[in-house]
């Protein structure tokens, strides 16, 4: 799939409406209604009125650039039913939206865990599981019969990843396919300290919002959590490790500065290194300065209460807002990258007598390229030119 290309309805799990519409709002109200007579009822109209403060509440909190000490929102049941009637779809929804976008990765994530007759995945800094959950409902699209899975969740909140165990415990009561062959591991603690159950290597690692929750951590805690990434990622084939944070600045420049460590440190050493987003093993030429690395892909994310919810905050949410960068396995490499095709890292620029231009990622800076004439306005931040060919497009790994 290209990347900028919109994602649609098709592209998400069938399932995806019945666990946003049904699952979340159902277990919810039961779980943290505060009226005992009100809990056995369906979500109403009333119910998504009394949780919407919560919800606008927590996304005044989450904005781009996080406080230097973020409060523990998940020690709050009023936010912990707000992040999983909205944030939980929300974030859920980038990670389905790289799933579809690389789904060579998540081929070879599949293959190693019916090698390993078990797909084990490690979701560090989980909260309710939200990107295990993402890539359950993906797994739910699969024909073939799956291997057994194991999800292993790291979070502080023991709150959190109890609510997030009983979710997909609903998701397993109504998916057959998936009786007997789901476990759940939760580790109450800061991931980069955590003693993880030795095992088979995990067949895909997910953190989202991982470097955007510790912007106030010092150089020494940062160097460490770095050292332990590399040990997960040493852990880690098939589909390799994938970081998802939001489009704002410092995380974004946060995870770029990450990938330049990983590949001056030799763990990290070709193009074929990355599934996305880079072409190039050179320094990343945004990690810092003014702009940074970041897309906006058209989406539409499934679900009434969701989109009423979006209503209410003043956004329907039609586009998915991210940066990200995906590791490949060692010995899981992605395919290399034609040598003349470049990331698109802007949206179109004015240039010179009327033209417009593309910011396009070169190793080590950043290239001012005039917008090709074909096609002439379709090429956005996150697509792929060859400009060797320019009016040619080219596919994502």
């Amino acid at each position: 799939m290209q990347q900028g290309r919109p994602v649609s309805h098709s592209q998400f799990s069938p399932f995806w409406p019945v666990f946003v519409d049904e699952i979340i709002p159902t277990w919810v109200k039961r779980t943290y209604s505060q009226k005992e007579s009100w809990k056995s009822k369906p979500f109403t109209q009333q119910d998504a009125h009394f949780f919407y403060q919560g919800i606008e509440e927590l996304s005044d909190l989450f904005t781009e650039e996080r406080p230097s000490h973020m409060p523990a929102y998940f020690n709050h049941a009023k936010f912990r039913s707000s992040y999983l009637l909205y944030f939980l779809p929300l974030q859920a929804a980038k990670f389905t939206v790289l799933f579809e976008q690389h789904s060579l990765a998540m081929k070879a994530a599949l293959e190693f865990a019916h090698q390993q007759d078990v797909y084990r995945v490690l979701d560090l800094g989980s909260g309710p599981g939200t990107a295990s959950i993402a890539l359950l409902l993906r797994l739910l699209q699969e024909k073939k019969p799956l291997p057994p899975i194991e999800f292993h969740w790291v979070d502080t909140n023991a709150a959190i990843l109890k609510d997030g165990e009983e979710l997909v415990a609903a998701i397993v009561e109504k998916n057959p396919k998936l009786k007997g062959k789901l476990t759940v591991r939760s580790y109450v603690g800061r991931w980069e300290k955590t003693q993880i159950d030795s095992g088979p290597p995990f067949a895909l690692t997910l953190l989202g919002n991982v470097i955007n929750e510790i912007p106030g951590a010092s150089a020494l805690e940062k160097q460490a959590a770095h050292r332990q990434l590399i040990k997960y990622f040493e852990c880690t084939r098939g589909g390799g490790m994938l970081f998802v944070e939001p489009a704002a600045k410092l995380p974004s420049q946060g995870l770029s500065l990450l990938r330049n460590e990983f590949f001056e440190s030799g763990i990290l050493q070709e193009p074929t290194s990355l599934w996305g987003p880079c072409l190039h093993s050179g320094t990343c030429p945004m990690s810092e300065g003014r702009d940074w690395c970041h897309f906006s892909v058209p989406v539409q994310i499934p679900g009434n209460w969701f989109k009423r919810f979006s209503k209410g905050l003043g956004s329907e949410r039609q586009w998915a807002k991210y940066s990200y960068l995906w590791l490949a396995a060692t010995d899981h490499p992605a395919p290399a990258p034609k040598k003349t095709m470049r990331r698109v890292i802007s949206d179109q620029l004015p240039g010179p007598l009327g033209k417009k231009a593309l910011l396009l990622c070169e190793p080590n800076q950043v290239l001012r390229h005039p917008l090709p004439r074909h096609p002439k306005s379709s090429l956005r931040r996150g697509d792929l030119l060859d400009v060797g060919r320019p009016s040619q497009r080219g596919p994502t790994n």
